[in-house]
């Protein structure tokens, strides 16, 4: 899978969200700089016409006449000198009217425009050629100036400015993105230093990271990995302990299985030979039960989502107590059911089927012979209620809180077994969310188990 860097990906996003605010500003500052422009080009346009109704029309004629040379010269520089200040903008052209609409002075730079009446600023196309102009009338003198200015000298300023200003931020585009880089290295600090720590770190060293001056950002996730460092310590503990169980536990049988089968192969009687190997077989069975368990057990630990579905807790009961009729009955235990209608819930149907096999067992197992027990299933304040209660010897109240341990036997029962069935009950209700708890037995003897389950 291919790596992708968090600091080339935070160069790329901070440039990019720049060059995005950037475009923005440059939008909005070009409009707003031809905006400006425009302005401060009316303003001159109006003060150029002020100053020129200033003069009577001999001084307004020599100066139109003394300026052709200059204002040809003016213009061919403006054109061909990209670098000519922009605010040398040659000569005025303007034009002067008689009150009579007769044309009395033309700058050859002006065009050739109609008269117009109206004073003040107007836009006009005039050969090809979008032009501003303004004018004003001299009431006591009887003639109108006109003055022009084409629209492409303005559109060039604004342009030029513009171009300068984006050549500024193109400039530091590349001091911005070498500055990213290097604060993006030095932000992203403690990450490496994190990863330094866990890479130098032994396999059996799940200690929590003790990392001093760690960012705000970066806490979470160090608090996260601590969390996960002592909970994988939890289940090696759990793993380990389990380990230990599980071979204490086989180690009793598998002896007790090669004594038997040494005391077959030195028999000299027949009957006795064959009762060694009825002994081999049920060790072998108790054996094959006992890791049975421990593989139910193991397998509890790992919740698959997909296994969970709708279950009816009171036809599973009902089924249950079915398949264990024949063994009660063979014990005279009295087995009764009793299931309310629409006990459904949403959990694992063979892990739930497990839970009340070892609690039917249980009971029937360590019940008097000839006794009874009773399955019930039931709805309780939002709870859904699951009950097996025997009236045999029961169990002394300062071993119940134990009942639920691995491996834990009540010494005295005289009924083999492997410890393990209550504990998985509790881890299977556990996994639904559930809880055991200890009660007494029916009419006071006995012991209940009671699994209470949200629904």
């Amino acid at each position: 899978m291919k790596s992708v860097s968090m600091r080339r990906r935070l160069l790329v996003l901070l440039l990019g969200s720049l060059l995005l605010v950037w475009g923005g500003m440059m939008g909005y500052g070009y409009v707003t700089l031809s905006d400006e422009v425009d302005e401060l080009a009316d303003t001159r346009m109006e003060q150029s016409a002020r100053t020129l109704l200033l003069l009577d029309l001999k001084r307004l004629r020599a100066l139109a006449d003394g300026n052709n040379d200059a204002h040809h010269n003016s213009r061919k520089e403006h054109r061909d000198d990209d670098h000519s200040d922009d605010d040398e903008r040659g000569p005025v052209d303007f034009q002067v009217w008689d009150s009579d609409g007769t044309l009395l002075l033309h700058v050859p730079g002006a065009p050739d425009a109609a008269f117009n009446p109206d004073k003040g600023h107007h836009t006009v196309m005039l050969d090809g050629e979008l032009w501003h102009t303004f004018s004003l009338r001299d009431d006591r003198r009887g003639y109108q100036v006109r003055v022009f200015e084409k629209d492409a000298m303005r559109s060039h300023l604004v342009n030029k400015l513009g171009l300068r200003m984006a050549q500024l931020l193109l400039i530091a585009l590349p001091v911005l993105a070498l500055l990213i880089w290097i604060s993006t290295g030095r932000g992203l600090t403690p990450l490496t230093t994190i990863s330094r720590a866990i890479g130098s770190r032994s396999a059996d060293n799940l200690q929590p990271l003790d990392l001093a001056s760690v960012p705000a950002e970066v806490q979470p996730l160090v608090d996260s990995l601590n969390k996960l460092l002592e909970r994988l310590s939890e289940s090696i503990d759990r793993e380990r302990s389990f380990t230990a169980d599980a071979a204490h536990e086989l180690r009793t049988p598998l002896a007790a299985i090669k004594v038997q089968a040494e005391v077959a192969l030195a028999a000299g009687d027949e009957d006795q030979r064959r009762h060694a190997i009825q002994q081999v077989i049920a060790g072998v069975h108790r054996t094959t039960y006992l890791a049975q368990q421990l593989l139910l057990l193991a397998r509890l630990d790992h919740v698959d989502a997909a296994q969970l579905q709708a279950v009816d807790l009171g036809r599973l009961a009902t089924d249950s107590a079915a398949r264990y009729a024949d063994a009660a009955e063979g014990k005279g235990i009295e087995l009764e059911v009793d299931a309310q209608d629409a006990c459904s819930m949403r959990g694992d149907p063979v892990a739930l089927s497990v839970l009340v096999d070892n609690l039917l067992d249980n009971a029937i197992k360590y019940g008097r012979d000839g006794g009874h027990a009773v399955l019930k299933v039931w709805r309780e304040a939002g709870l859904l209620m699951l009950r097996v209660q025997d009236d045999g010897p029961g169990v002394a109240e300062s071993e119940r809180a134990r009942l639920t341990d691995r491996f834990f036997r009540v010494a005295g029962s005289g009924v083999t077994g492997s410890g393990l069935g209550l504990s998985i009950v509790d881890r299977i209700a556990r996994r639904h969310s559930g809880r055991v708890s200890i009660c007494d037995g029916l009419d006071g003897k006995g012991l209940g188990v009671t699994v209470c389950f949200p629904v």
